[in-house]
């Protein structure tokens, strides 16, 4: 009987190891709920994910009375770029420090077992998340590459040690939000103490999820990690015609700028550094987005590339409100120099107070 017993016991291993091979996922693909650290997450997983290949790793935190199936819908999209969204429910209507203890052990966790690269790892959260996520963000151990804050901002807390040469920060919340304020000031509090910081602000939205400016926030994510795509660029709202641009600045008689790049220049640095850091410069945003920008892709219209008598990517024209060119850029580009061109044309040219 003790025999048959043991054989029974035997195949019922070899049968649970066959329907669980070795370098499965841990969980299935799309969204499903997980209970870890006893906390309910809905985790929304990458299709044919591979155990083998890094991997991204986002943990949103929800507000006072939030969901956590709320928050990995909201971030959801994000599984097409690689990204593994982890999005936790308190145990109580906002988050004590217990539950951020909880959140802290989850993700020490998943990045063994979701294979998250050095640089992959990221942490948001919404208005009560927000003001509660610098132990999760700021962990030494965990070494979050960013942070966000959504309808919140940074309040306070000692950022790790390789915050001020790797990490990026970024406050988003809507204009009419009350928390508006404390977002503005994030990029001013840790402009010394991270490599990269800034704000967004979706106008006519109070307490809210900023819906329009998540598409922003999904390029940035990419950005904070090193990707570069020639011409995926979400630092401004492009027009596709370099014509168009121009019209529509002399229609609107604020003047226009377009950016002229190569799809071949997948390994150029110079062009990445453009993309990905001078078009975001706090000068350079401040300027250009009072104009009409355009993108436009060299391979697509070398006639109009040489008939601007550009030689070189990536080049900037920067037009006045009557169309008529102010600047050309060719090849050598700067955050100083653009934003002093884009100023000289912007309506408003006041510069941003201390």
């Amino acid at each position: 009987m003790r025999f048959a017993r043991a054989a029974a016991c035997l195949a019922l291993a070899l049968f649970a190891a066959a329907a669980t091979p070795d370098g499965a996922p841990p969980f299935p693909t799309g969204t499903s709920s997980q209970s870890l650290e006893g906390l309910t997450c809905s985790i929304v997983m990458p299709d044919a994910f591979d155990v083998a290949k890094e991997h991204s790793l986002i943990v949103i935190l929800h507000g006072n009375g939030g969901t956590e199936t709320g928050m990995a819908g909201s971030l959801a999209h994000l599984a097409k770029e690689d990204f593994v969204v982890v999005a936790p429910k308190s145990k109580g209507i906002g988050w004590d420090a217990a539950d951020v203890d909880a959140v802290r052990r989850i993700v020490a966790d998943l990045k063994k077992r979701l294979h998250v690269g050095e640089r992959r790892l990221h942490a948001c959260g919404f208005s009560n998340g927000g003001w509660n996520l610098v132990p999760i963000a700021f962990d030494e151990a965990l070494r979050c590459q960013s942070a966000c804050w959504v309808a919140s901002g940074y309040k306070g807390g000692k950022p790790p040690k390789h915050a001020k040469k790797e990490m990026g920060v970024i406050a988003l919340a809507g204009g009419d939000d009350p928390n508006k304020d404390a977002a503005e000031a994030t990029p001013k509090m840790l402009a010394d103490k991270v490599r990269t910081a800034e704000s967004r602000i979706q106008p006519g939205i109070g307490h809210a999820w900023p819906d329009k400016l998540v598409p922003y926030y999904s390029w940035w994510l990419c950005v904070q990690e090193g990707r570069f795509t020639p011409g995926v660029c979400a630092a401004f709202e492009w027009k596709d015609l370099a014509q168009a641009a121009i019209d529509a600045g002399v229609a609107a008689k604020t003047g226009a700028f377009v950016w002229w790049f190569s799809s071949a220049a997948q390994s150029d640095e110079k062009a990445k550094a453009f993309q990905n850091d001078t078009l975001r410069d706090a000068l350079v945003q401040r300027f250009g987005s009072q104009l009409v920008a355009a993108k436009v892709e060299l391979e697509s219209d070398a006639a109009g590339f040489a008939k601007a008598g550009l030689k070189a990517t990536p080049a900037v024209v920067v037009y006045d409100a009557a169309g008529k060119v102010k600047a050309v850029f060719d090849g050598k580009l700067d955050a100083k120099s653009l934003s002093a061109a884009l100023r000289s044309v912007a309506p408003d040219k006041t510069l941003p107070k201390d």
